[in-house]
């Protein structure tokens, strides 16, 4: 069952379902990207709600998402939890962003801490909202504890928050 989390300066109904088989959360969250045209053609809907890290509701209806793969990544030479997030745009600017990636910071750290095998370094992601742009010229993101890591090959930023006890291989 999906647990509810407590976000700071929201006012969603916020949950963490990383691993957690929920089949209405996974129905909201492929109606929401097909509603709103998110998913490439070459996504499968149902594969992708498989990887929900946390969710956000609003009056009942699923207004954001995060995602997560586990995916390691040569430049840093670390195992990094890869973000993606989506919110409704008529919910933007109301951080559920924000509640969404410091629900799902913790929920992958402990999860990673239970599964030391996995090497999960911390989250990474590709920085592409256009709202973000002013935001880019800082260095480190305190708040979401995101520092600048480097580029994509096309010149998006690539971030990284990484987790407290990790230690990068020799």
């Amino acid at each position: 069952m999906a647990r509810p989390l407590t976000p700071a300066a929201t006012d969603v109904d916020l949950r963490a379902v990383w691993r957690v088989t929920t089949p209405k959360i996974e129905a909201d969250a492929v109606e929401f990207w097909r509603r709103l045209g998110l998913l490439p053609p070459d996504v499968d809907p149902a594969a992708r709600a498989k990887q929900l890290a946390a969710v956000a509701y609003r009056d009942g209806a699923l207004v954001g998402v995060m995602t997560v793969s586990l995916e390691r990544v040569e430049a840093v030479r670390a195992r990094l939890a890869m973000i993606r997030t989506a919110v409704d745009p008529e919910h933007r600017r109301t951080h559920v962003v924000m509640a969404l990636l410091l629900a799902t910071r913790s929920t992958i750290e402990r999860w990673s801490q239970a599964h030391p095998e996995e090497r999960i370094a911390g989250l990474g992601a590709v920085i592409e909202s256009g709202e973000l742009t002013e935001r880019q010229r800082q260095a480190f993101w305190p708040q979401s504890r995101l520092g600048l890591a480097g580029y994509t090959t096309d010149g998006r930023q690539f971030r990284i928050s990484w987790f407290d006890d990790f230690v990068l291989d020799q």
